[in-house]
């Protein structure tokens, strides 16, 4: 019979094959760097109204993967640094990104990072909260939080259920199921106030308040 595994080590194997996942991808994740510099140009053109930041404001891109999101906040304007968990990743993204000036670090962000309360004006997140168990997600929201100075943006699912995007997160082993159904309260807990605005048939912009 197989030996019990304590819930959180579970979470942590879980946490870790998640991110050896995205250190493999990495190079064939790049090839949707031009669709996904589209998406988010023509998001955050539609809703940039709904940013809490000053021109040329300073943004940290939480998991930012290989560079888009980075990619098109620094295009409007703004000082932005990416971090990643998944060095490949980010060894990507300062390819996409050569010569814009956007900062890219190594780091989780969960484990806290070396950055003095309120650095920036904004913090984002692009499809990472999902991807993390809840005792991650609880460290990310909090450290999210201390860093920004006006507003936390976490840009995920919403509550919406689709087949296809179960299939995929079930293949990631993500937590995708358990947070459409409480993410928005779970981050109630660590903010001053939270709303979700939908911006996407499945995607929502979660608009989080930090304590102040």
């Amino acid at each position: 019979m197989a030996k019990a595994v304590p819930v959180r080590q579970a979470e942590r194997i879980m946490q870790d094959k998640h991110t050896r996942l995205f250190e493999r991808i990495a190079p064939f994740y790049r090839l949707f760097f031009p669709a996904q510099v589209l998406s988010y140009r023509n998001l955050l053109g539609e809703n940039k109204h709904l940013l809490n930041i000053p021109p040329g404001g300073s943004i940290l891109d939480i998991g930012c993967g290989t560079g888009a999101l980075a990619y098109c906040l620094r295009e409007m304007g703004y000082s932005v640094t990416g971090i990643d968990a998944s060095a490949a990743m980010i060894r990507q993204a300062r390819r996409t990104t050569k010569r814009l000036g956007i900062e890219l670090l190594v780091g989780d962000v969960t484990a806290g990072i070396d950055r003095d309360d309120k650095s920036f004006d904004l913090v984002i997140g692009s499809y990472i909260a999902h991807g993390l168990t809840r005792e991650k997600r609880m460290l990310l929201y909090k450290e999210a939080g201390r860093l920004a100075r006006s507003q936390v943006v976490f840009h995920d699912f919403n509550g919406r259920r689709c087949i296809g995007i179960d299939v995929v997160e079930w293949f990631e082993g993500s937590d995708y199921r358990r947070f459409i159904r409480s993410g928005k309260d779970e981050m109630a807990q660590h903010f001053d106030s939270v709303e979700a605005v939908t911006v996407g048939r499945f995607i929502a912009w979660y608009l989080c308040i930090p304590k102040s």
